[in-house]
């Protein structure tokens, strides 16, 4: 037995070496902290985790207590916390699921939007609690900073051989001005990237870092899941793909009372991830330019050429 977990952390919300068998880091998340397997004893692991990402902080604990209990079992069970108000010396500690892959596979990504439209379908009223913020800006900031941008974006468009300009800012002034993508507000895990979600060997689904969970367009966790590129957890997306997953969430989402006409939920799509991989790409120019950046420079330019792959194939959608 593991006894109180408490024990292993010291009160500044670090690891006390003294009392652990041995730890291992596994990523270093955007605060500059680790995530780390640690074992009390030989034979025994868990998962310990810094809760210090500013906007977030305390919302994973938060998320736990009043919204995945009402969940099927897809997620870590959160096993020890430091409890809510600890500030920098925040912590939780989760069961170990062993080593997971995060490679990307259509069946996998039917099954997180299986899941997904269920979760979309819960009465968001019931998390008042939640923040309407997430990692990233809202689609009418990531619209207005575009239009800032304009001529550095329509750059970006003009360097890869892509057209319409004219149809995406005028998406973005739409979206700038709350009339596109203003629908009910659904819950958003925030942060659904190809690493945030695993299938096992089994077959057992588990969505991971609950931390960015907040209320938001039911677009914003599907370009997570589609389009939303990472440097780390590279996926090549098929429009074939794309338009199965599209499906799969539309059909399961009307079985829970969603009233969308397919084409113009694919458009609606289109248009928000055409604006999302557009805003996503001037991200990544600015990454690449920096002296010093948390990402490699080789990965940067792989997940730049993807965003742009993706972003081509949402204008498609765009325009269908």
């Amino acid at each position: 037995m593991m006894g109180n977990l408490c024990e292993y952390v010291r009160a500044e919300g670090t690891l006390d070496d003294s009392k652990i068998w041995r730890r291992e880091p596994l990523y270093r998340g955007m605060n500059g902290r680790f995530v780390e397997r640690f074992y009390p004893a030989k034979g025994q692991s868990c998962i310990f985790k810094p809760l210090t990402n500013g906007e977030s902080i305390d919302r994973e604990i938060w998320v736990y207590r009043h919204v995945l209990p009402f969940f099927p079992p897809i997620y870590p069970q959160m096993l020890a916390t430091s409890g809510e108000g600890k500030g920098a010396a925040g912590w939780a500690i989760f069961e170990d699921l062993g080593a997971l892959g995060h490679a990307y596979r259509l069946e996998n990504a039917l099954k997180v939007a299986q899941r997904m439209a269920w979760w979309h379908s819960l009465p968001a009223a019931e998390w008042s609690g939640l923040s309407m913020q997430g990692p990233k800006p809202g689609i009418e900031a990531i619209a207005a900073e575009l239009l800032d941008r304009q001529n550095e974006a329509a750059a970006v468009l003009s360097e890869l051989g892509l057209g319409q300009p004219a149809g995406i800012f005028a998406a973005a002034r739409a979206a700038r001005a709350g009339e596109r993508f203003g629908g009910p507000r659904v819950l958003s895990h925030g942060d659904l990237h190809q690493g945030n979600y695993a299938v096992t060997d089994e077959g057992r689904l588990y969505i991971l870092d609950w931390e960015h969970a907040h209320l938001s367009s039911p677009f914003g966790d599907l370009f997570h899941l589609i389009d939303m590129s990472h440097p780390m957890f590279a996926k090549r997306m098929t429009a074939s793909d794309r338009e199965r997953i599209l499906g799969e969430y539309l059909g399961q989402a009307r079985l829970y009372g969603a009233e969308w006409e397919r084409r113009a939920f694919v458009r609606e799509y289109g248009s928000f991830a055409v604006l999302f991989a557009l805003w996503m790409l001037l991200l990544i120019q600015s990454d690449l330019k920096r002296a010093e950046c948390v990402w490699p420079r080789e990965r940067l330019l792989a997940q730049r050429e993807e965003t742009a792959a993706n972003l081509a194939g949402c204008m498609v959608l765009m325009g269908s």
